[in-house]
């Protein structure tokens, strides 16, 4: 008979793993909201669906009280030169204006937001560099600056120009937070950001 218990075990484990693929995502119960940031384990790589119920809850949660980061320290002199190396065809650009200050201080962390970001949505996000390469952008008069490309399932493309502070935003929404984290690990509200994260990503209401 031992074999006979063993198929029900099977049946059963089959049928709910048929349920379980097929039931919706459901927003975690309020005991999961833990002040101003979801119970990372109601979070993992995030739908639309899910990203829509965390702009519903950004969009009506109080907003938390703005935190004061660490106190400025004396600036230092932008670098006269940057050399930028593109990640796509591996040229290198010789910059020697405004630019300098973002390519050799800021692009890193551009770089790495936009990885955590990436990891932290079903959909495909990612940063195109193109228009800082003279070779990728073919020359172009255009000003450089980042484009961020979102793909959502259904085949669609967004993309938006944006700033390291945008991406910031857009990593810490991601991550269930009602604030930002700013250069200088102080924390603004993020409530008046949701237009914002909205084009960013495409997703309407």
């Amino acid at each position: 008979m031992w074999y006979l218990a063993a198929a029900a075990v099977i049946i059963i484990a089959g049928g709910w793993a048929g349920f379980s693929k097929g039931r919706h995502w459901s927003p975690p119960k309020e005991a999961g909201v833990m002040g101003n940031i979801l119970n990372s384990a109601d979070l993992g790589p995030l739908t639309v669906e899910q990203v829509n119920y965390l702009l519903s809850r950004l969009e009506t949660q109080e907003p938390p009280e703005p935190v004061f980061g660490a106190m400025c320290y004396e600036a230092m002199a932008a670098p006269e030169v940057a050399e930028y190396i593109c990640p796509v065809c591996g040229e290198k650009t010789i910059y020697s204006n405004y630019d300098t200050v973002f390519i050799e201080w800021e692009l890193q962390g551009a770089r790495r937001l936009a990885d955590t970001i990436q990891s932290n949505t079903q959909f495909d996000v990612a940063l195109d560099e193109t228009l800082f390469c003279d070779f990728c952008s073919g020359g172009s008069d255009e000003d450089p600056r980042l484009m961020l490309r979102v793909v959502l399932d259904d085949g669609e493309e967004i993309v938006n120009a944006v700033s390291l502070t945008e991406l910031r935003k857009l990593d810490s929404f991601l991550r269930g937070r009602l604030y930002w984290v700013t250069s200088n690990d102080g924390q603004e509200p993020l409530q008046e950001d949701t237009d914002l994260i909205r084009r960013l990503l495409g997703i309407t209401e």
